[in-house]
C-alpha cells in the first residue's frame, strides 16, 4: 500500500514537474511574443508621430509657399500701379508739351489780353516740366526698386524641395563637411524647385547620384542629390514649386533621401536658413 501511494506521489510530482515545464515555456514564448508586440507598438507610434511630424512640416511648406506668392503677387501689383503712373505721366508730359507749344506760339495773345507776360508764361511752363520730368524720373527709380523686390522674392531659395524631415544638419560630422542637409523622404516623392531659376546640371555626378543644380539670381543656387529620377534638363527655366525630379537613394547612399544644398556665390551655406 506504501509502494502504490509513493507510486501515485512521483506520478504526481512528474507531471507537476511536466506541467511547470509547459507552463514555464508558454510563458517564455508569451514574454517573447509579447516584447515583440512592443517592439511592433512602438515602431507604430513612431511612424505614427513621422507622419504627424510630416504633416506639419507640409501644411507649413504649403502655408509657406502660399504666403511667399502673396507677397510676390502685392509686389508684382506695385509695379503695375507705377508703371500706369509712370504712363499717365508720360501721356500729361506729352499733353503739357504740346499745351506749352501752343501757349508759347500764342503767348503774345496772352501778354496782350493784360495776361502774364511773354516771360513769366515761359517760366511756369519750364518749372512745371522740371517738376514732371522729376516726378517722372522718382517712379522710373521706384518701379526699379519694386521689380528687384519682386524679382529677389521669386529668386531667393525658400522652403523645402519636399516632403520630410531633416535627418542630418549642415557642417561638419565623422571628420568630413557635410556641405548641405538629408531629407529624409520616401522613394519616388515629387522633388520641387525652391526658387525661380535656372537649371544649370541635370544628370548623374559621381556620389550625389542622379543631381539637379539651378543657378538662381542674386548669386544664390540649389543643389538637389540622389534622385531616383530627373525631369528636367539643362537649359530650362523653372519657377518655385516647379518638379524637377523623383527623391531616391542613386549615388552614395544608404537609404532614400534627399541631399539639398544651398550655395551664395558657389560657397555652401546652412540650407536650414532658407527652410
Amino acid at each position: 500500500m506504501n509502494t502504490d501511494k509513493w507510486e501515485y506521489v512521483k506520478i504526481c510530482i512528474t507531471a507537476l514537474v511536466a506541467f511547470s515545464l509547459v507552463l514555464s515555456s508558454y510563458l517564455y514564448k508569451s514574454k517573447i511574443h509579447i516584447a515583440g508586440l512592443e517592439k511592433d507598438l512602438t515602431l507604430a507610434y513612431t511612424k505614427i508621430q513621422d507622419l504627424k511630424r510630416l504633416e506639419a512640416i507640409n501644411n507649413k511648406q504649403r502655408s509657406e509657399i502660399v504666403r511667399l506668392n502673396s507677397e510676390a503677387e502685392k509686389l508684382k501689383k506695385k509695379v503695375e500701379d507705377v508703371e500706369k503712373l509712370t504712363k499717365q505721366v508720360q501721356i500729361l508730359t506729352e499733353k503739357t508739351f504740346e499745351t506749352s507749344l501752343s501757349y508759347r506760339r500764342d503767348a503774345s495773345k496772352y501778354a496782350s489780353r493784360g495776361g502774364a507776360s511773354l516771360d513769366e508764361v515761359y517760366k511756369k511752363f519750364n518749372s512745371l516740366e522740371k517738376d514732371i520730368d522729376n516726378q517722372k524720373e522718382q517712379l522710373v527709380q521706384v518701379r526699379s526698386h519694386l521689380e528687384i523686390l519682386y524679382e529677389r522674392k521669386l529668386s531667393v531659395p525658400a522652403g523645402y524641395p519636399v516632403s520630410g524631415y531633416i535627418s542630418s544638419g549642415f557642417g561638419w560630422r565623422r571628420g568630413s563637411f557635410h556641405s548641405g542637409v538629408d531629407i529624409c523622404v520616401n522613394r519616388g516623392n515629387p522633388v520641387m524647385a525652391t526658387a525661380n531659376g535656372t537649371v544649370s546640371y541635370a544628370g548623374w555626378k559621381g556620389g550625389y547620384g542622379l543631381t539637379v543644380i539651378i543657378r538662381h539670381n542674386f548669386g544664390f543656387s540649389t543643389l538637389y542629390a540622389h534622385l531616383s529620377k530627373v525631369s528636367v534638363n539643362a537649359g530650362k527655366r523653372v519657377a518655385r514649386g516647379d518638379v524637377i525630379g523623383y527623391s531616391g537613394m542613386t549615388g552614395y547612399a544608404t537609404g532614400p533621401h534627399l541631399h539639398y544644398e544651398v550655395m551664395v556665390n558657389d560657397k555652401p551655406v546652412d540650407p536650414r536658413n532658407y527652410l
